[in-house]
Parts: C-alpha cells; structure tokens; sequence
C-alpha cells in the first residue's frame, strides 16, 4: 500500500531528495498547500503558482520536487497511504477481536477520509487509484497483505490463497462502503453501514475460530 524511498524515507518518490530538516518540512508544506489548492479550486483549477503562494515558497522550489500537478496528486496518495496505515496499526493493538480489527479498519478509513484534506483532495483530483499507482494494485496489497497477518497471528486465521483473496475482497468492498456511506444523509450511512459490516464479517468468518 505505501511506496518508501529508502533514500529520503518518505511514503513517495520525489523528483530530488531533501538532504536536510528544513528541506523535508518544505516537501511537506508543498503537499499540505497543493491539498489546499484542489479541494478549493480543483484539480483543473489548481496551478503550481497557487500551490507555491500557499507554500510560501517560489515557484521553483515545488519543481525542484515535484514534476507536475500528477506527482503532487500521487505523492498526496503515498502519504496518505502512509497516514491511514499507522493510524490502523495503533487502533488495532487495543483491539479484542478479529471482527473488531474489521471494523477498526473501516471506521478509520472513514474518519480520515472526512478529516484530512489529503484524501479529499485526491477524490477530487478524479485520479482513481489505479492511476496513481506505480503498479497495479500498489495500496490494497500491500495493506491486504499486512491485515491477513494481523488476522493470522493475532487471531487464528488458517491461511491459505481463498483467504488471502476473502482479506483483499473485504477491504475493497469496505472502502467502496465507505465512500457510498459518506455520500449519504446520517440515517442512510447508518442503514448502509449497518447491512454492509455483517457482510465484511461473513466474508472472512470462514478463515477464522468462531
């Protein structure tokens, strides 16, 4: 799910690697300002001058990391990738139960999903995942691939290639009942949230104790 330079250690490739403090913090300030620009105006609006105005930095400076307004969008994904992938880690060392760590999962997708502008800021890039990634199916492996662990260790699972495939199936379909969930009024997203959980749960109750 997360795309590490060793180099920079960041959750994204960048076009130069900061070598100091000061320079990563502007990296981050380019990101944080070029999230500001699109969910504002966006993404055909936005422009790399906005972006650096908001930055506080020249024009120059965002080139000297970034190529393009595309770059920007996938290393806004990477991070947030990164964001959401730590945010699960620490939810789910207080968890109890496997059907708990599901519902963890979805539950911050969700909360990042409204509160960081990063994740809004992709939606209304129009880039689906696909199209940021450097190869197909970069985010939901990786992240299927970490939770199936999870589900084994911690929990029981009997691992085998049906239940790699039932992991990545769930979190696909809770991220598409995440999105369905916040497009609705409050009463809906809890008649959609409320019928589709049971169904992240059977899928994976197969694989797991009772």
């Amino acid at each position: 799910m997360v795309s590490t330079s060793a180099d920079s250690g960041t959750a994204y490739p960048l076009r130069r690697t900061p070598t100091q403090d000061r320079a990563s913090r502007q990296v981050e300030r380019i990101l944080d300002a070029a999230c500001a620009e699109v969910v504002e105006r966006g993404y055909d609006a936005a422009s790399t001058s906005g972006i650096a105005k908001r930055a506080e930095i020249a024009v120059g400076s965002v080139y000297r990391y970034f190529p393009d307004k595309r770059s920007l969008i996938q290393a806004i994904e990477r991070r947030n990738q990164a964001r959401y992938t730590e945010a699960v880690r620490e939810r789910l060392a207080s968890v109890s139960t496997w059907r708990q760590a599901v519902d963890v999962t979805l539950d911050t997708f969700r909360e990042m999903h409204r509160t960081d502008p990063g994740f809004r800021a992709v939606v209304l890039s129009g880039l689906g995942d696909p199209d940021l990634e450097t190869k197909p199916g970069e985010f939901d492996d990786q992240h299927a691939g970490e939770f199936a662990e999870l589900l084994t260790v911690r929990f029981g699972a009997q691992d085998s290639r049906e239940f790699r495939l039932a992991v990545t199936l769930s979190i696909t379909m809770g991220e598409a009942l995440a999105h369905l969930a916040d497009r609705l009024p409050p009463d809906e997203a809890r008649y959609v949230l409320s019928q589709g959980r049971p169904t992240l749960h059977n899928l994976l109750a197969p694989h797991l104790p009772s």
